[in-house]
């Protein structure tokens, strides 16, 4: 399968290529995704560029990304919740980073059935930016009629976290 990979930390250009590389295998809890659509974030330039290697180092080639959605075609054994056939998306946690692939092997508790009114495009660029808001508003504990204020709120993040907010009655 073809998959997007970081070959070296450096400019864009010079450090990512497109490889033929072996198609993931699952694990027991995991799922196997066909990717049909994945999202781009700001934490990919940085790891592509280097900026963190001391905290998120990876070794070359690696398979870049985590935003997804597509279709399960295999699950393992222990995978209760999910069925070959059923229309996902998920942000894979790190250690399964490579969603930029034709398909991706994700731990289920990582997944989310897909909504039937979105597409898979629109799927994929929700992941980190919902859990980034929903994690933010969450840590501060906001509640019912607080008063909150969300800077750029017409961004993939700001949009999603006033529409939790406003959800959450502040």
């Amino acid at each position: 399968m073809k998959a997007l990979q970081v070959v070296k930390y450096g400019e864009i250009k010079e450090s990512l290529a497109i490889n033929e590389v072996s198609k993931p295998t699952i694990q027991a809890n995991d799922v196997l995704i066909e990717v049909k659509a994945a999202a781009i974030n700001p934490i990919d330039k940085l790891i592509v560029l280097g900026n963190l290697q001391g905290m998120l180092p990876i070794p070359f080639p690696s398979t870049i990304a985590y935003d997804v959605s597509g279709i399960v075609v295999d699950k393992g054994n222990e995978v209760s919740d999910f069925e070959i056939g059923d229309l996902v998306y998920s942000r894979v946690p790190q250690e399964q980073m490579g969603t930029i692939a034709e398909f991706v092997a994700v731990t289920s508790v990582a997944v989310s059935k897909k909504p039937g009114n979105i597409s898979f495009e629109e799927a994929a660029g929700v992941p980190l930016a919902g859990l980034t808001a929903l994690q933010a508003l969450e840590y501060v504990g906001i509640k019912e009629n607080d008063k909150i204020l969300i800077h750029a709120g017409s961004g993939g993040v700001g949009s999603l976290a006033i529409q939790y907010a406003k959800a959450k009655g502040t």
